[in-house]
């Protein structure tokens, strides 16, 4: 008797073999769905993005600065499409960096929608070379063209402003040497004034970029005929000393430069024209007085017609010295009249204070307390209790204002009664 088995589908569909080419049917199907939907309904973009540099110190500028990096990015086909590539924004933070090192930075991306992903960015960090940016102020000069005709000189020279700025990163500003203009002949000839561009020269090539601020200056001079002239600062020339009482506080002359004239080359050779010499030795006050100036010492110099002489101004000051006096006692002044019998019964520490005087140098050493009048004193005026700590008071009862108190030490004092 032949007995059929039944198919028994619980144990076909629970076999290792069954549950195996279920999961690879399943895989494939769902990696040709997705795959699928990435072609239809996804988009891949490239584009360019600016790169900011955030949180800058403001004295630092970046050196070798990047400014633009490559953005990829991955979304619906609507919503790229929609994107607006200007509101996508590339920084790097530099907060807490400090010029002088180099530093490598994280490029980040901000200001994607939520369904559109960030891919890839190019590059994905940066070295930022930070260096510290200065300005030196420095005076343009004048580089003259070396065609001026014989017997013309360049006269009445401005330039406004005097002084530019150079900025830059610090080691590059260290670089220039001199600012300078150079005008041309023919632009001198004009005898109009001119906007000069302004040129610096450097010890060796810079790292970065270095601005001139004002990049151009204003330039007045006129061609003349006759011998160049040239304005150099009076020298006074003065001999003898003061008394021990006085010193010279300043001297000034009117007028403070004088113009002399010459060959060009002989111009160079002199600084500064000198006064005849003036003997102090008798002044001890102010003194005004003309003074012949000296011939230039240079050969072919001579001096312009601005006069030979000069109006000297010298002004005195009287010097002063100090004197320290030592233990001077300390009085007490201010109790009522029935009670100044009581003021032998109070006691004032310390007793004594030092003074020091102010006064000529010639005086100060013969200063006497007791012809002075010197008197330091504590006033108990209102007083009612002891201790008290009170200021000490001095005053010089004679009448020469050439002394003056300038200290005492110290400067309170206190006041107790006597222990019984």
């Amino acid at each position: 008797m032949n007995i059929k088995k039944s198919f028994n589908f619980n144990e076909f569909f629970t076999s290792p073999w069954v549950l195996w080419a279920i999961s690879i049917t399943t895989a494939v199907l769902m990696w040709v769905y997705v795959t699928g939907m990435d072609e239809s309904e996804y988009l891949t973009r490239k584009f360019s993005c600016p790169l900011e540099y955030r949180n800058l110190e403001a004295q630092a500028i970046l050196r070798g600065k990047i400014s633009e990096i490559d953005v990829e990015v991955r979304g619906p086909e609507q919503a790229i499409m929609r994107l607006d590539y200007n509101s996508i924004v590339a920084y790097v933070d530099a907060r807490n960096l400090t010029p002088g090192k180099k530093y490598t930075q994280n490029i980040e991306v901000a200001n994607l929608p939520l369904d559109v992903n960030l891919v890839s960015v190019f590059p994905s960090q940066i070295v930022i070379d930070l260096v510290r940016q200065v300005t030196r102020l420095m005076n343009v000069e004048t580089v003259l063209p070396q065609n001026i005709p014989e017997g013309q000189y360049i006269e009445g020279v401005e330039i406004i402003p005097k002084e530019v700025g150079i900025r830059g990163a610090e080691d590059d500003v260290a670089k220039v040497g001199s600012v300078r203009i150079t005008p041309s002949i023919e632009e001198l000839q004009t005898g109009h004034e001119l906007l000069m561009p302004v040129k610096f020269s450097q010890s060796e090539p810079f790292n970065g970029s270095v601005v001139i601020e004002p990049s151009q200056v204003r330039f007045k001079g006129t061609l003349a005929r006759g011998l160049p002239k040239k304005r150099i600062p009076v020298n006074v020339r003065l001999t003898g000393t003061l008394d021990g009482d006085h010193e010279i506080k300043s001297t000034m002359t009117e007028p403070s430069e004088i113009q002399v004239e010459g060959e060009s080359e002989k111009l160079a050779l002199i600084d500064a024209i000198d006064t005849e010499t003036v003997d102090i030795s008798l002044f001890n006050e102010d003194q005004v007085i003309v003074v012949p100036l000296k011939t230039p010492d240079i050969d072919g110099v001579t001096i312009a017609n601005s006069g030979t002489s000069v109006r000297l101004s010298v002004q005195i000051g009287e010097v002063r010295a100090e004197k320290k006096l030592a233990s001077i006692p300390v009085e007490i002044i201010g109790l009522p009249e029935n009670s100044k019998s009581e003021s032998s019964k109070l006691l004032v520490d310390p007793p004594f204070v030092s003074v020091t005087i102010e006064g000529m140098p010639s005086r100060i050493e013969n200063f006497s307390p007791e012809e002075s009048g010197l008197r330091v004193y504590v006033d108990m005026s209102n007083i009612f209790m002891t201790p008290v700590t009170l200021p000490v008071r001095t005053e010089l009862q004679s009448d020469d204002n050439n002394f003056r108190i300038v200290r005492v030490d110290p400067q309170n004092i206190t006041v107790n009664s006597a222990m019984p």
